[in-house]
Formats: C-alpha cells, sequence, structure tokens
C-alpha cells in the first residue's frame, strides 16, 4: 500500500477515530475538578455560572462537526459545561451539523436545535449568513452565541457571546514564527487551506500573506485547498515537496496540518521544511515532538465549547449578555521548547492555552 492510499484510508476512518477519541483525549492528563472524571469544579481561568436560580430546566446545545480533532477539544469543553451546569438546572448538548461545513448547514443545525426547545445555541459560524439566525431567534428570545471566528454582526443581532481567535492577528504571528523558523532565508512556503470560502481560514491565509511582506520568503501561489482533511493536506505538501527545490516551509490554517508533517518527514527533510500549523491536539503535539512540524497556534478550542456554554447558560437564567459580547480567544504559539506548559496530557483539563 501506497503512503497516499494509507492517508486516504485513515481519512475516510477519521470520523470513527474522533467518536472514540472525542471520550478519551479530552481527559487529558489530569481532569480539572479530580482525578475520577466526575467533579463539577467549574474550570479554573475561566468563566463561571451564575448562582441565580433558573425557573426551570435549561437546555443549551453546542453546535458542531467532527471532520478533524479540532473537534475534539470543543466537544470535551462543552461535555464538561454540561458537568458544570448539571447542578444548577442546566444541560449541554454537543451537536453534529452534518459534512458540510457552509452557512446553510450549520443555519439548519441551528434551526433544528431550536425545535427541540434549547433556550442556548452555541455555533460554529461559518459566514456572516448565520447573523441572520442570531437575529431572528434572539427575537423570540433564544440566546445565541459564535465560536471560531470574530463576526461583528453577531453582537449587532443580538448574540450573547462571540468566542474566538483573532484569526487575520494569528495568520501574522504565524509569518513572523516562519521567519523566524527559516533563519529569514530566501525560500518558497506552501499555503494550505481548508476552503477559500472559509472565513477564519482565509483570514490566517490573508494574515500570513501580509506579514511575510518585506522578508525573504515567498509564497507559492495563493494557495490550495484541503478542506480539513489530514489526508488532502499530506497529497498537497507532497505535491509543494515534488515541484519546489527551494521549498522552506509549509503553512496549513485549518484541520488536519499534521498531514503536512508526515509529507515532510516521509521526504525526510524536517531540518529543511519547517511546518507550521493550528491547534493544539494530540496528533499535531506527537509532530512537533518527532521534529516533524515546527510549532502550532492555539485556540482554546475547548473555551469555544465550554465558555461558550456558560454564557448562554447565564444568559438564559439572568438576561444579561456576557461582557464583552466579542472576545477574543487565547492564541499561544507552542514548539518543543515551550509545549510542557501547553499540553493537554499534561495539565488540567481546560487549562486555558492548552487546546
Amino acid at each position: 500500500m501506497t503512503t497516499r492510499s494509507r492517508w486516504f484510508r485513515a481519512s475516510r476512518g477519521l470520523a470513527a477515530v474522533l467518536a472514540v477519541g472525542l471520550v478519551l483525549t479530552a481527559c487529558g492528563g489530569n481532569d480539572a475538578g479530580g482525578d475520577d472524571g466526575t467533579s463539577t469544579t467549574p474550570v479554573d481561568g475561566r468563566p463561571l455560572p451564575t448562582d441565580e436560580k433558573p425557573d426551570g430546566d435549561v437546555k443549551v446545545a453546542i453546535v458542531g462537526f467532527s471532520n478533524n480533532p479540532y473537534w475534539v477539544s470543543v466537544k470535551a469543553g462543552a461535555d464538561y459545561a454540561n458537568k458544570v451546569l448539571g447542578e444548577k438546572g442546566g444541560s449541554v448538548k454537543y451537536i453534529v451539523a452534518g459534512e458540510n461545513i457552509d452557512v446553510q448547514t450549520v443555519s439548519s443545525a441551528i434551526r433544528g436545535a431550536d425545535a427541540q426547545g434549547y433556550q442556548g445555541i452555541g455555533f460554529f459560524i461559518a459566514g456572516e449568513g448565520n447573523c441572520a439566525d442570531v437575529e431572528s431567534l434572539s427575537a423570540k428570545d433564544v440566546k445565541l452565541g459564535a465560536y471560531n471566528t470574530l463576526f461583528d454582526c453577531v453582537e449587532s443581532s443580538g448574540g450573547v457571546i462571540n468566542y474566538a481567535q483573532e484569526q487575520f492577528k494569528a495568520g501574522q504571528l504565524a509569518a513572523e514564527e516562519m521567519i523566524k523558523a527559516t533563519g529569514d532565508k530566501a525560500g518558497k512556503v506552501g499555503i494550505i487551506v481548508s476552503q477559500f470560502t472559509a472565513p477564519g481560514s482565509e483570514q490566517r491565509r490573508k494574515g500570513f500573506v501580509e506579514g511575510l511582506k518585506g522578508s525573504k520568503l515567498e509564497v507559492v501561489g495563493q494557495g490550495v485547498e484541503a478542506k480539513d482533511s489530514a489526508s488532502n493536506t499530506f497529497t498537497a505538501a507532497q505535491n509543494y515537496l515534488q515541484s519546489n527545490d527551494d521549498l522552506v516551509g509549509i503553512y496549513a490554517t485549518a484541520g488536519g496540518p499534521f498531514g503536512a508533517a508526515q509529507a515532510v518527514a516521509a521526504a525526510k527533510k524536517q531540518d529543511a521544511v519547517k511546518v507550521i500549523g493550528y491547534d493544539i491536539t494530540e496528533e499535531n503535539i506527537k509532530a512537533i515532538k518527532d521534529g516533524s512540524m515546527y510549532g502550532v497556534i492555539g485556540q482554546d478550542a475547548f473555551g469555544q465549547g465550554y465558555n461558550v456554554a456558560i454564557a448562554l447558560f447565564n444568559a438564559a437564567v439572568t438576561g444579561d449578555k456576557a461582557d464583552p459580547v466579542m472576545q477574543e480567544a487565547d492564541a499561544p504559539f507552542v514548539t518543543k521548547d515551550n509545549l510542557a506548559e501547553h499540553d493537554p496530557s499534561e495539565v488540567p483539563l481546560g487549562t486555558p492555552g492548552a487546546s
């Protein structure tokens, strides 16, 4: 079996792997409230649930997907929020919206959650079009919150919280670190995106291109799409390696960046080609440790599930929005040098800066 075939098989099985990983990986090295994993203690350094008693049960939905390991941490945050809120009359359910990450799919999932009677709905925002749902459901006193990408329309449409990495700035940080990693020498860098229509991925791409201006690094074209697939990312990275003798870096803006690391390792070019991606996942940590990936930028994926769920519960009970509504998530740059303080297997579950 060829290396490429193995990656395609791995991609097809990713959803099944994640189903297990959502249970196992999310546990981390130490539970936030106790070794048995059953504590309802709120996570240190994160929003606290209100002490005000709800009139009845408060149901919160967190709408997401399951096509790459990022979702493992988002679901872990939602699941832990479910534990914390259980004693306070609240519950949190993670809902997988489907296969396609686009405005229509997310909108359908939001509408479905509303039809099932959820008083609070947090969702991965796929574009400004989802703000129409925020506006219409907020008018019915349903509490809406978005995560992953910051959009001003979430707040102006009545949303309770928008918690996400500032993605253009993260792209600039990636460019800064790529320049350092390559020793400021001349060469080409390949960019692998989710899809050009994905707002967060595109902001990261544009920030990176902007950040490279004035350096000796040149982007190969405008980038290629991989649709959050590790196997597609592997193939794209392989193509960059084979087509550019002066390639010094690969920048992956979305899911499956470890696919690029595997391609670099297979070509035995770990020292010559630096891979930078996103998310502090088990797969990316392994690649950082073995030297095939230079570093990743976190986006507090756990908090995108946990913080949003707590804010929605609080809003449903008290009527108050998060303050501020627009909240920039922690986005540390993690390499082998500082991995110990960010590795989720080494710190308590939900520790800020470890997802």
